[in-house]
């Protein structure tokens, strides 16, 4: 039920086109490929997927020659600032519900939601239980 694409590292060079536009869900995860956020791009995203992931880890500078940019750019949250490192996202026009399902997930094996939804200040909705942990919780505890 997670997001099951690898992780992909981070590159300030990145070819902005090559991110998706659309609708979806993201993890953004730091250094130990451990997730520190479970976002996602709704319909009022600015360029959607790519525009969010943009605001994660560039910087103003990297895009000033860009005809294009996320309007909250410069105001990521504290824990994605200092560790943010890999990405995965996942295109899904059902980006609200499987982005609810993704948080309950992670809520379910960790006992708490990754630490920069913490920090969001944008509400998280009720959660519902599965009560069962994945295997891979195992792994990452």
């Amino acid at each position: 039920m997670r997001i099951r694409k690898p992780w992909t590292e981070w590159d300030d060079e990145i070819n902005f086109k090559s991110l998706p536009g659309a609708m979806g869900v993201f993890e953004i995860a730091d250094e130990d490929r451990k997730t520190i956020y479970i976002g996602k791009a709704s319909g009022k995203s600015p360029f959607g997927l790519r525009g969010e992931l943009f605001l994660c880890f560039a910087d103003t500078e990297r895009l000033e020659d860009a005809n294009w940019t996320h309007p909250k750019m410069g105001q990521v949250l504290p824990t994605i600032k200092e560790k943010a490192k890999y990405y995965r996202y996942e295109v899904n026009h059902m980006y609200y519900s499987r982005w609810i399902e993704i948080l309950t997930r992670f809520n379910e094996d960790h006992g708490r939601l990754p630490p920069a939804n913490l920090e969001d200040q944008e509400d998280i909705p009720k959660l519902g239980r599965y009560h069962w942990k994945t295997q891979e919780s195992a792994m990452e505890d």
